[in-house]
């Protein structure tokens, strides 16, 4: 962290900070983020107002696209009366302890902890106890470790006397100054400020920090030593050059490149240490890294390859310079040169490949034939080296076409062509494979599928009309029995079923159906069934496949659901069903709800007995799911299953 907003960022409970600012628009530029981050980690703002007015705090978050209004309990305003001076009187230990019972009731109602600001030119009005701002600071540092809380002082710089701001300046650890954080090293701890003569207690601090400056420089010298030790022992060669392009730094191997010593070199320009050419190749594209971007390239420098990359970096006097790494990489240029030549010569691999293959050039003249194209169309090397066979209407093309073999067949074969070399020529590489028998067993295997497919058609379409006709022996008993209600129950899952098969053999898709289609006509057939016009149905449902397995219990959940709440739910027959179907990731959620009575007191569907509310449970076991039905305002039942079933 380097200045405000990266502190802003990273503030922790316990944190106890003091801003000094110089004018309003670093007071907003610090506090306002400082609410807006608590408010971004769930946290309790409090803010205790004396110089600016709520209003204005209030509005400075609107900006923002934070309304307190509708904040609610998380943020809270107070006035230096209702905290600082309650009674007319200051209090440090009064003060803490309204600090404990915020953070308290802040954990109580479920934020993660208090976030606090005051402004403290309160103290300027000179109210009995003001005297004691000071101790007050120093036992905050007692607070803040033990405590859930987190808080920034503001003091204005301008509005402040010098001894009171020095006083503020030794009772916080970090400070917050134009902008910038300060790890402040004039910081007494309260033990020593609160219990021991403050004047010896500031002259030990001046001493510990002269002891501590010193520690400073003799680590600052030491990491120095351990970074150009660090570059010097880097296999590549380092420098850094300043923004008027001035070597700054150099390592020890590039001093060995540019064969000066290194105080030859620094404060010197590129052209000032090598010679015309190397230089002019070392200070390509230099302008780039001094607007910020790095780049890189590779360069032959006295006949050697090297590698250069140069970036950006910030130099002590506060401007942007360009840093350079620049590694040989002679020894990999030649293997890479190796490899690239042994990747052309690859006829070992291909002249036995099953494949026939052809390297042609742009003019589609044949520079090379293997065996296999020799032998499959049954010509000789020196009937087809040297000829022009053409060239592909488009590279790097995958296709089938027609041939005929050497033996006058008709074949199919699948075409493929690709950039290649031939010596050092960009050549055409075509390969042609015999995928005849493929073609043919694709063929048998085709109308395996559809003949297949006609018999799962005619299979799903008996079993509908079968089902059919057992709805058709049950109604005509149903005019016989005494529960016919049981047995127009009994028909309409029945029908469910029959429906499923009836969506899948009119599908194109054998394998699954559609629950927004399949819904709709489960509605339509209820509405029929029951004829009860003033029942109002709402769908919201995306389309969403569902395999056999899946649909036939799905679908006498469903069934099973609109059919209670048509029955029971609306005794006055007038009311709303709503039905909702969508994906969740990996799974389907089913929301089935209606308006009516739910239902009655003392009723737990978990524990019911009744032939549908089993049926329900034990379908939800088939998919894998799990199953909420709740009945306080009307019932609603809440399926959430896999969209791909196991097993």
């Amino acid at each position: 962290m380097n200045n405000a907003k990266s502190l802003i960022k990273g503030m922790k409970v316990h944190d106890h900070i003091c801003l000094i600012y110089e004018d309003e628009k670093e007071w907003e530029s610090t506090i306002i983020p400082f609410l807006v981050e608590g408010f971004k980690r769930d946290e309790k703002c409090v803010y205790i107002t004396d110089r600016h007015k709520s209003e204005t705090i209030k509005e400075l978050l609107i900006e923002r696209g934070f309304d307190p209004e509708k904040l609610k309990g998380q943020f809270k305003i107070l006035s230096e009366d209702e905290a600082y001076t309650r009674g007319g009187t200051f209090d440090p230990d009064a003060m803490i302890k309204l600090l404990e019972e915020e953070t308290e009731k802040a954990l109580d109602e479920g934020y993660s902890a208090l976030r606090a600001t005051g402004e403290m030119t309160w103290i300027l009005k000179g109210k009995p106890g003001s005297e004691k701002l000071i101790e007050y600071e120093a036992k905050l540092n007692r607070f803040f470790p033990k405590a859930k809380c987190l808080a920034i002082c503001q003091y204005k710089k301008s509005a402040f006397e010098p001894e009171i701001l020095k006083g503020v300046i030794m009772t916080h650890p970090i400070l917050l100054w134009k902008g910038e954080i300060y790890r402040n090293f004039y910081y007494i701890p309260p033990r020593i400020l609160l219990e021991e003569d403050p004047a010896i207690a500031e002259i030990e601090n001046w001493l510990r920090n002269i002891k501590r400056e010193k520690e400073f420089i003799e680590s600052i010298e030491m990491f120095t030593g351990l970074f150009k030790s660090f570059i010097d022992n880097v296999p590549a060669m380092v420098s850094v050059k300043d923004s008027n392009l001035k070597y700054f730094l150099v390592n020890n191997r590039f001093c060995r490149f540019a064969g000066k010593k290194e105080s030859d070199i620094i404060g010197k320009t590129v052209h000032e240490v090598f010679d015309e050419e190397t230089a002019t190749i070392l200070e390509e594209l230099g302008e780039i890294p001094l607007k910020g971007e790095e780049i890189a390239l590779e360069r032959k420098i006295r006949g050697r390859y090297y590698h250069i990359r140069k970036f950006p970096v910030e130099i002590p006097i506060g401007k942007r310079g360009i840093a350079s790494i620049i590694l040989d990489i002679t020894e990999s240029k030649k293997f890479e040169e190796k490899l690239s030549k042994l990747t052309k010569n690859f006829i070992n691999v291909v002249e036995n490949s099953p494949e026939s293959i052809f390297i042609i050039n742009k003019a589609g003249k044949v520079y090379y034939a293997n065996q296999q194209a020799l032998k499959y169309f049954g010509w000789e090397k020196s009937e087809i080296i040297g000829e022009t066979i053409g060239i592909p209407s488009k590279p790097h093309i995958t296709e089938e076409i027609q041939t005929i073999d050497a033996n006058g067949n008709l074949k199919i074969a699948e075409l493929k062509t690709s950039k290649t070399y031939w010596e050092d020529e960009e050549c055409t590489l075509i390969s042609i494979r015999d995928i005849t028998k493929i073609k043919e067993y694709e063929k048998s295997l085709k109308k395996a599928l559809m003949e297949k497919e006609a018999l799962l058609r005619e299979i799903h379409h008996r079993v509908k009309n079968n089902l059919q006709i057992i709805i058709s022996l049950i109604n005509l008993q149903a005019q016989k029995a005494e529960n016919r209600e049981l047995l127009k129950e009994t028909t309409n899952r029945i029908r469910a079923i029959a429906r499923v098969h009836e969506k899948i053999y009119q599908s194109e898709d054998l394998a699954s159906i559609n629950l927004k289609e399949y819904i709709k006509d489960i509605i339509s057939e209820l509405k029929a069934t029951y004829k009860l016009p003033k029942i109002k149905f709402n769908y919201q449902i995306q389309d969403i496949k569902l395999t056999i397995n899946q649909a036939i219990p799905c679908a006498l959940i469903i069934n099973e659901a609109l059919t209670n709440s048509m029955k029971h739910a609306f005794p006055d027959k007038e009311g709303t069903i709503t039905v909702k179907a969508y994906k969740s990731r990996d799974s389907i959620k089913l929301i089935m709800e209606d308006d009516g009575v739910g239902f009655p007191r003392g009723f737990r569907p978990e524990e019911c007995e009744s032939m549908g509310m089993r049926l329900i449970h034990a379908l939800t076991r088939q998919l894998d799911g799990e199953i909420k039905i709740k009945g306080e305002k009307g019932v609603k039942i809440e399926l959430k299953f896999p969209h791909t079933m196991k097993g």
